[in-house]
């Protein structure tokens, strides 16, 4: 097939996308739509994936989505693609819907559908014409799912369709030494933070926290990724561990190698850490169950789908500090429920977040809409 996506081709997700259904043999188009506007780096996608890249092209703050969906419709009717499929509802879904073209899947992501629309009618509006003009809308999880019937979906479009993860490489094993020395030298437990330092990731309230472990436990390790910061949370962020006396015990971590590199920064931790505001399935958690930390996470509908409270990991109330470091001191205290998440977690992945399987699922999808576009052709 001709697959042609709307994505941000910055997006490890996205990359991560494209590179799996072109190597299951498709043809590949990838419309980049983004607001940043910045070069892509050489070797960003596989050889023979066609990106025509929109960022570079009239990125007008205002009127960039208006234009960017004309372009895109004239390239859509040109190419032809067997199905066309954005990546959110929101922005890549805006221009992928302008196309009017079919047949047409968006995937929402989560803020996408969870916090846009309540932010905005302008978005909600949108929102509701990009799922009503859709031939499917797959969503991460039963709350978006959900959401997306809430605001016009046909009922019958929607479908939950896990990404699911590449256990080749994130699975569980022993940390590597070299890593351990470079970034938690000592022999205290490690505290990995997995997600952006953006303000809907609430990683300020991880930093109010950290003293209260360090009281307890003063030898632990606090490792930050500030991959995609925003410029004045990081800021914040660094100010709050300074001004609390734990700057040397922790560790900023920014663009890593590849995902083995990941998997090897997942593998060094004790617990992970994921306590966003507003969630769908984040891959980011699954790996990190898939490589053995234990998940303290937001306490969200959509991460009830995944986690046990007390199962196979912790629950935190939104925003509230005092309530994560005492899970955090949990966790620390008890290695035996470390290791009963980890086991349980293994489990989980193995059934229910193989990447190979799940794509599998989301190429029959495929399938199923170029044969109806066929017969309503005919």
């Amino acid at each position: 097939m001709h697959l042609c996506y709307v994505a941000n081709p910055f997006s490890i997700h996205t990359r991560r996308w494209v590179r799996i259904f072109a190597e299951r043999g498709h043809t590949i188009t990838l419309i980049g739509v983004a607001p940043q506007r910045k070069p892509l780096e050489p070797g960003a996608f596989p050889p023979g994936v066609r990106l025509i890249n929109f960022v570079e092209r009239y990125n007008l703050r205002i009127v960039r989505y208006l234009l960017w969906g004309l372009m895109a419709r004239r390239i859509v009717l040109d190419l032809k693609p067997d199905v066309l499929h954005a990546h959110q509802v929101a922005g890549d879904g805006w221009v992928a819907a302008a196309t009017a073209y079919h047949p047409f899947i968006t995937t929402a992501w989560g803020s996408d559908l969870l916090l846009g629309p309540r932010r905005s009618w302008v978005q909600r509006q949108l929102a509701r014409w990009v799922l009503r003009s859709a031939d499917a809308v797959t969503c991460v999880s039963s709350q978006l799912a959900e959401a997306a019937r809430m605001l016009g979906a046909d009922p019958e479009r929607v479908t939950v369709a896990h990404w699911g993860i590449d256990t080749r490489i994130y699975s569980a094993g022993p940390a590597d030494a070299d890593l351990r020395r470079q970034l938690a030298p000592g022999l205290g437990p490690v505290i990995l933070s997995i997600r952006a330092l953006k303000p809907v990731y609430n990683p300020l309230t991880l930093a109010q926290a950290i003293p209260g472990v360090l009281k307890q436990y003063p030898a632990a390790r606090f490792i930050i990724r500030t991959y995609a910061a925003d410029s004045e949370i990081l800021r914040q962020f660094q100010e709050l561990v300074a001004s609390s006396g734990a700057a040397n015990n922790v560790t900023y971590v920014g663009e890593l190698a590849d995902e083995s590199s990941i998997a090897a920064l997942y593998r060094l931790a004790d617990i992970a850490v994921s306590i966003p505001v507003s969630d769908g399935t984040p891959i980011s958690v699954l790996e990190a169950m898939a490589c053995g930390a234990a998940p303290i996470v937001s306490d969200l509908p959509s991460l009830k789908e995944w986690i046990d409270d007390g199962g196979n990991g912790l629950f935190v109330p939104v925003g509230e500090a005092p309530a994560l470091t005492e899970a955090i001191v949990q966790l620390l205290r008890a290695p035996q429920l470390r290791e009963q998440f980890r086991q349980r977690n293994q489990e989980i992945i193995q059934t229910r977040a193989n990447q190979t399987v799940e794509m599998a699922k989301m190429e029959t999808l495929y399938q199923q809409l170029c044969q109806s576009q066929r017969k309503r052709s005919a």
